[in-house]
Order: structure tokens, then sequence, then C-alpha cells
């Protein structure tokens, strides 16, 4: 098979973080593997030495015509079969492109926003969507029956080999914020559009038992308006002292930033699935989220985690319940690596993929 991946994001996400576990891996399987993506980006530096072939084009100013034309003439030059699009925005260059390589291709979109595209006509050019969660699957269905009919859910994967957290020492994050071994930390992970906001009614219920609990969020401190609604609504409750800011961290400092966190939380009613949530529990972390988006799908009868209905008087009371009883805590945080390993590998992301491209190769 030959499969040509279509992303020209700028930044670095979840979506990015999938295409660097599944890629090398489909290679492995034998697959010819190619990604176009914007020069300069994450993504074109992404992948070296995995035999992935990285076509680096820009979009901006004449590039936005150009490029079109560039992948039609990749797909053409280099015999690619399927074309699997990863962002809504790249659905019309990518499928004119199809049209002017002037070869039986299979297209393919990955949906991994609650916030897709709404065009039923350029959805329905494409011949199978893969999608994240039945969260997103469901909002599909209701948009459009037809499209729904050709979507499969796959779910994301992570790299095991590097969740370990018997061989990832503790005490970087800290010593960094200089908080002693016994300090609860409570943990999120994700730019403040995320709906941390309403985590801080419940931090402010939580301190009243556990006065010096930290609240970490490894989020940029700056450049969106839901940060400083974020930080006013801080003050006014009381909570400056408790909040503590990250910043944006590598993945060996996310690694270390587990390692000394007591439990994970997500406040998104509207996440895709997020990627974090899965490597929190991986290094034995507890997670709690609200039982709401497609976080429901890693952790419906996760022995690790707690969903939750309602506001935050009941996310306090969940985060109580595991923080006042050890034994529940260490049963939780046994349970996460095992959970990740039986549902969530990468091996088995990969497989996944590869079965479905395999499927998808024979309607040329």
């Amino acid at each position: 098979m030959k499969i040509l991946f279509i992303n020209n994001f700028r930044g670095r996400g979840g979506g990015e973080e999938f295409l660097r576990d599944l890629l090398p891996g489909l290679v492995k399987k034998g697959v010819k593997v190619g990604l176009v993506c914007r020069p300069n980006t994450p993504l074109a530096e992404m992948f070296p030495g995995t035999g992935v072939e990285v076509y680096s084009i820009r979009r901006s100013g004449k590039g936005a015509l150009t490029s079109v034309l560039k992948i039609a003439k990749i797909i053409r030059s280099d015999g690619y079969e399927i074309v699997s699009i990863q962002r809504g925005h790249d659905i019309i260059q990518s499928w004119v492109a199809s049209l002017l390589s002037f070869r039986n291709l299979v297209l393919t979109y990955t949906v991994q926003v609650p916030e897709f595209l709404r065009s039923r006509f350029l959805l329905r050019k494409m011949d199978r969507i893969t999608t994240i969660s039945r969260y997103i699957a469901d909002k599909i269905a209701s948009f459009d029956p037809v499209v729904a009919q050709r979507t499969i859910i796959l779910y994301y994967g992570i790299d095991l080999g590097k969740f370990k957290p018997e061989t990832i020492p503790s005490g970087w994050f800290r010593n960094r914020f200089g908080l002693s071994p016994h300090t609860k930390v409570i943990a999120t992970v994700g730019d403040l559009w995320k709906n941390q906001i309403e985590f801080l009614d419940a931090l402010a219920e939580i301190r009243k038992t556990f006065p010096d609990v930290k609240y970490a969020l490894v989020a940029s401190e700056t450049g969106i308006g839901q940060i400083e609604e974020f930080k006013d609504r801080t003050s006014r409750l009381g909570l400056a002292d408790a909040v503590l800011w990250t910043g944006r961290l590598t993945k060996e400092e996310m690694l270390s930033f587990y390692a000394d966190v007591d439990i994970a939380v997500s406040t998104h009613r509207n996440e895709g699935f997020g990627i974090w949530v899965l490597e929190s529990l991986a290094m034995g972390r507890p997670v709690i989220a609200f039982n709401e988006g497609g976080v429901r799908d890693s952790l419906e009868g996760c022995p690790a985690g707690m969903l939750v209905d309602g506001g935050p008087p009941e996310m306090a009371a969940a985060v109580l319940r595991i923080l006042q009883d050890d034994t529940l805590h260490r049963r939780m945080s046994e349970a996460g690596p095992r959970w990740t390993e039986e549902k969530f590998s990468r091996g088995r992301m990969v497989e996944d993929y590869f079965r479905f491209f395999e499927s998808v190769s024979t309607q040329r």
C-alpha cells in the first residue's frame, strides 16, 4: 500500500502526536507512507530516520494555488493509492489535487474534533471517514446520516514503552515549584479554552480539606481571552496561591510532570478524545472527568478513572474521595497502566489502521 497523509497544521496538538505514533508503525508493516505538511512546522521535523517521506509545501500566498499542483504531482509520480486527510481545512486542497492527479484514489478523512467541517458536499466526496470517539461519530450521524454510513471509529494508542512509571524519577516538578512530597497536586493538560475555569469552584471546596493543595496547569499563561477570565475567577475565589502554571512542556518534561502529580482531571465537556488522559493513566495517575464528550471512551469501565455527572460539587467530591483514601488511590494507580496496555497501545492502533487502509484499498 501507498498512503499519502496531508496535515497543514502549523502547531503541534493531539492530531500531530497521533501521526507521530502511527506513521512509523505503518512503515514497519511495509506501507509506503508520505506526509504533506507546511515547512518549518513541528510535523516537518518529526520523522527523521523513520522511513516516512515528508513533503514540505508552502500554502501561503502563491503557495495556496501551487500547493495543489505540487500535491497532484506527488500523488502521480510516487504512485500513492490512498490520500488520508487529517484536518478539515485540507479537504478542498486534497480533493482537487486528487482530481488533478488523474489517479483512481481512495480519499479518507480523520475527524478529530467535534467542530468538524460542516459541508455535506465535501464530506460526501470522502470514500471513508475515521473518527476517534463515539461522541464525534454521533455528531457526524446527526449532521448527515449518509456520511455516518461511511464512518468508522478507530481509537488512539500511545507508545507505552515511554510511559513506564517505575522508570521515571519523581521530584522535577515539585522541586521547580518548591513543593513538599506531601503536597497534593491535581493536574490538567491543555490550553485554557478547555473549560478549566469550571474546576476552580471544585478547587475551592477541596481546599477546605486540603488547604495546601495545588492545581497545576500544563498550558500557556498568555495568548487567549480565556486566560484573563480564568485569572480573574482565581483571584475572586482566593485561589491565586493554589494555581501553578507550568507553561508548555517537552515530552520528556511531561513524563516527569506526571510522575509528580496525584490526580489528573479533565474538565473539557466537548473533548474529542484526549490523548493526555491516556498518558496520565499509563503513568499510574487516576483520572477524573466530566461524563461528557469523547473522554468517556477511554474512561468508561476503567478501574483507574471516574466519570462525574454534574458540576463542581460532584467533581470536588470525586477528587476528595480519592485523595482521602490511600488504598483506593493506590489501587487506581496500579490499574491505569494495565488498562492502557490492554486497550490503548500504539501497537493496537497501528494494527487497526493497517487493517482499515487494507480494506479501503480494495475500493479502488
